[in-house]
């Protein structure tokens, strides 16, 4: 069904842009020109940020948000702490409520006891919620669907309906935006997570923290809708094996 899509969403986008630039383009291939070659082949790298891909929708149509890793000492201590749980039923401890509010939220927290904590479904001990504790050296930023460790500025959260687990897209309002960690992105994202409020057109890029969130947001100029391409050439380097 997912391949049927993608091969649904070629035919559609190559509609579009051959009905934009249709006659551009028809004059390239009566000149000849090299670079056209090139582009058939996966490999043409033009000013057009958006070339080799297959949008999955039209121009900034895909909602932008963003998500962190939740940490304990951000929090004041309160009276009004509540217990949580493993799915097994172990304790692992008792954090104010404004902070299991934001850690059901990001999905992630770092403790102040250096603990990772990572979201693990519902249950019947504590608030109905259950957490489980990582390994640190694995997953320093949490854990995402199935095995796959976070990766900041490089993981993002889909609907598994819309981008297979694992699949990388390109995002072309990234492409050059510099990184807090002094990087440049070059575009490339993958799925590697899922959220219970992420439907359809809805992806959510893991920053890491809140600090980071606010700086790359200023940096976008407060843009949050976006335009996801899948199979373009440039991000096969993240690709990994479908859940």
């Amino acid at each position: 069904m997912l391949r049927k899509r993608v091969l649904l969403c070629k035919v559609f986008c190559e509609q579009v842009w051959l009905s934009k630039f249709g006659p551009f383009i028809g004059t390239v291939m009566q000149e000849d020109d090299p670079l056209l070659a090139e582009a058939e082949k996966g490999y043409a790298r033009g000013t057009d940020k958006r070339c080799c891909g297959y949008p999955l929708v039209g121009r900034g149509e895909w909602a932008l948000r963003f998500y962190w890793v939740a940490r304990q000492d951000r929090f004041a201590t309160d009276y009004d702490e509540q217990e949580v749980y493993t799915r097994d039923g172990l304790f692992i401890g008792a954090f104010p409520e404004r902070f299991l509010n934001a850690l059901r939220m990001e999905g992630t927290a770092l403790l102040s006891d250096g603990r990772i904590l990572n979201y693990h479904g519902k249950c019947r001990y504590g608030i109905g919620t259950c957490f489980q504790t990582l390994d640190r050296e694995r997953f320093p930023y949490g854990r995402g669907a199935g095995r796959r460790a976070l990766l900041p500025f490089r993981s993002v959260a889909i609907d598994p309906r819309m981008v297979p687990i694992g699949d990388p897209l390109y995002i072309p309002e990234f492409d050059g935006l510099p990184m807090p960690d002094g990087s440049m992105h070059d575009g490339c994202v993958r799925a590697d997570d899922t959220g219970g409020s992420i439907k359809k057109r809805k992806m959510d890029f893991f920053v890491e923290s809140r600090e980071n969130w606010r700086e790359i947001l200023d940096r976008l100029h407060g843009l949050t809708w976006i335009t996801p391409q899948v199979e373009h050439p440039r991000c096969d380097y993240l690709r990994r094996d479908r859940v």
